[in-house]
């Protein structure tokens, strides 16, 4: 059974292959429709998953277990993104489990099916290999600032890279801080104090629902 074809679904698939709406309703057809509630797993770690998942709502992490029981974030996948041994990004496999973070609507397609859509559309193709390509940056970057920055380092990057992807440095929604504290390899209390420290010193302030970086310049300088 595909996924159902609404006008948000379709727009996120033609989105995230940059494809043609045609080409869209093909990858919809042929997908199967999954649901999962917010904190439900996906994909449980060392599972055999050959398949590739296209998300079309909510958001996803792929999370591997230090030998102390420590998350360590892996991936995190959004609306749009594709991830899967078909799509060429194993995370069961490598010992994570994807966890829905927020509730889930995704489309998983067979490994065949998916191959088939590659060697058919040089779109699907180019989505995948761009999405390992920043794949790839992201776990590089993670990697060089766990190993040159402070946590309270780490937080500042990772402010200042949110507020600047957003309008008007601002990040909205608020973040949560113990998924934030995820993406930088720390802890929820270290992340709130650095906040709080930066809010105190005005260089960064709270909306009802956003975090605005008032002085990029200075938070900037706060990194290294």
């Amino acid at each position: 059974m595909g996924v159902q074809v609404s006008e948000t679904y379709l727009a996120r698939i033609t989105q995230s292959f940059g494809c043609a709406e045609d080409v869209a309703r093909t990858v919809a057809a042929i997908a199967t429709a999954r649901h999962f509630p917010a904190h439900s797993i996906m994909i449980r770690a060392g599972d055999a998953d050959p398949d590739a998942w296209l998300i079309l709502s909510g958001e996803a992490q792929a999370i591997a277990y230090s030998a102390s029981g420590h998350y360590i974030l892996v991936h995190s996948f959004v609306a749009g993104d594709i991830f899967g041994e078909a799509a060429g990004l194993s995370v069961a496999t490598s010992g994570a489990e994807v966890l829905a973070v927020i509730s889930v609507d995704a489309g998983q397609i067979g490994v065949g099916a998916f191959v088939g859509l590659m060697e058919r559309y040089n779109c699907v193709a180019l989505s995948v290999a761009r999405g390992l390509t920043l794949r790839l940056t992201q776990t590089t970057r993670r990697m060089v600032e766990g190993a040159t920055l402070s946590a309270p380092g780490r937080i500042h990057a990772e402010l200042l890279r949110q507020a600047r992807a957003g309008d008007a440095m601002t990040i909205q929604p608020m973040p949560v801080l113990s998924n934030f504290a995820l993406h930088v390899q720390s802890t929820r209390e270290t992340v709130s104090r650095t906040i709080s420290a930066l809010e105190k010193r005005g260089i960064i302030k709270r909306d009802a629902d956003a975090l605005i970086v008032v002085a990029p310049h200075r938070l900037e300088e706060l990194i290294f």
